[in-house]
């Protein structure tokens, strides 16, 4: 039986429990040890309030942790290290960096990010170096986090969206019910995320006042924005109705299920190009239509006037009024972008396809 070292964040943060959390958790024919970097109570603390303080002992935690990771990994020996985006972000230093090495060196390494982890400063050049050089397979979520990498270990990259298995629908013919009961009265937008993307609703959040304001003119139907976070969008609105929501893992599904509309808005900005639409594929897996910044991978995610709406908002947003009274106004229309949506998870990005490429690659 393998031996297997996964060296994360632990289950409370999103990219370490979406990208592999959650598929480990399905693998029995391997001894898998879950290496936590940092405590639930203590990331929870640093993404809530970030105070100087907090980040202090926020990176000491990831450091004297750490160090007892790899000293148990050095007199263990596990055949296979995983590594979910950084281990040691920002602490990456004597004598850690040469434990880390170490491990590195006699084990097989996999290495997986989902976001553009050089430009927001989370990997230092130190981890980055050690990672490029012994990893034996770097899994991304397309090509621009590729290109990222040093041109001569590119060649070990490999693709894998981000799902989530918590999302599976088993009565798939039913799903629609309550939405149809609510969808001639209230039409509910729903953004599901972390504080860090608040920063996106930037441009959008006039237009979908605008088209709350257009809505009800045409069709006296309101429009309500949830906003599943661990903080609340603040937003001085004159037409739409904002409900923030806490996030949890079991909450977010439920908001999601009670929705008509899926968003992702993306300033048109460097760090946006990393971004692997992850929502989008969430709102997918529970038959939601989306609208989605047509900015990085979220095109490649949308089909665009099948499963959802692209919108071109570099210039101007106010493409998003138009998407919204499109997916507002015929409950018909909606549920075939609703059925194409779950047809189109199913094919591209299921939990299952991504488990068996984890239970492959693990064994290999």
């Amino acid at each position: 039986m393998k031996r297997i070292s996964v060296y994360t964040r632990g289950f409370t943060h999103a990219a370490s429990y979406y990208r592999i959390l959650q598929y480990t958790e399905k693998i029995k024919d391997a001894k898998i040890t879950n290496r936590f970097t940092v405590t639930d109570k203590m990331f929870r603390r640093y993404s809530d309030s970030p105070t100087l303080i907090c980040k202090i002992q926020y990176h000491l935690m990831i450091f004297f942790r750490n160090f007892v990771n790899f000293a148990a990994d050095m007199i263990s020996k596990p055949d296979v290290i995983v590594v979910s985006r950084a281990a040691v972000p920002k602490v990456c230093v004597f004598p850690i960096d040469l434990m880390y090495e170490h491990i590195l060196k006699h084990s097989k390494v996999i290495w997986d990010f989902d976001d553009d982890i050089f430009g927001i400063n989370e990997i230092t050049k130190a981890e980055a170096r050690l990672l490029q050089k012994y990893s034996d397979r770097i899994i991304v979520t397309g090509d621009y986090l590729k290109n990222m990498l040093n041109s001569k270990c590119r060649d070990k990259a490999a693709m894998l969206p981000t799902t989530d298995g918590d999302l599976f629908i088993e009565d798939k013919e039913n799903i629609n019910s309550k939405r149809k009961s609510s969808f001639s009265n209230c039409i509910n937008i729903i953004w599901v995320g972390s504080s860090s993307g608040l920063k996106h609703f930037e441009n959008v959040m006039p237009e979908l006042d605008r088209a709350a304001e257009l809505l009800m003119d045409k069709t006296g139907k309101k429009l309500m924005l949830t906003v599943v976070c661990n903080l609340p969008l603040r937003y001085d609105a004159k037409h739409i109705k904002i409900r923030n929501v806490r996030w949890a893992r079991d909450i977010a599904p439920a908001e999601m299920l009670k929705a008509h509309i899926g968003i992702m808005p993306l300033l048109n900005i460097k760090r946006s190009m990393g971004k692997g639409g992850f929502k989008l594929v969430q709102y997918m897996a529970v038959g939601l239509p989306a609208i989605a910044s047509d900015v990085g991978f979220n095109s490649s995610v949308v089909a665009d006037g099948k499963t959802g709406y692209l919108v071109d908002d570099t210039e101007t947003a106010a493409g998003w009024v138009d998407a919204v009274m499109k997916l507002s106004r015929d409950y018909d229309s909606w549920e075939e972008f609703s059925r194409a949506s779950m047809k189109k998870w199913e094919e591209d990005f299921s939990f299952e396809r991504n488990l068996r490429y984890w239970q492959k690659i693990l064994k290999e």
